[in-house]
């Protein structure tokens, strides 16, 4: 058997492999049971959030975590809102403690 034999003949024994196999390789967008429930209790949970966020939080408050959420630093927050870096910290702590009791 020559070379270009050989080759031809390892491509159909993957070919052939391939399609015995193939039920059982799992495409790339196929999720499990387990993890179609874990993601439905993150978008709930993550739900459950954001109406906090919008609903149980101070104005301060509330303006602090947006800001945090849309990637600001406590510094950067302190500059737009006027006040000092250390009054941020206690809004996001305030805030923290606020949602961690409603979870």
């Amino acid at each position: 058997m020559n070379e270009s034999q050989e080759h031809r003949f390892a491509e159909i024994l993957f070919e052939q492999f391939t399609l015995e196999n193939l039920p059982d390789f799992q495409s790339a967008y196929y999720q499990t049971e387990d993890e179609i429930q874990r993601l439905a209790r993150f978008r709930k949970a993550l739900s459950k959030l954001r109406w906090h966020i919008r609903h149980s939080l101070a104005g301060r408050q509330r303006e602090v975590i947006e800001l945090i959420l849309a990637g600001k630093t406590e510094r950067e927050i302190a500059s737009l809102l006027g006040v000092t870096q250390q009054v941020v910290h206690i809004y996001k702590q305030r805030a923290i403690n606020k949602l961690r009791s409603r979870f």
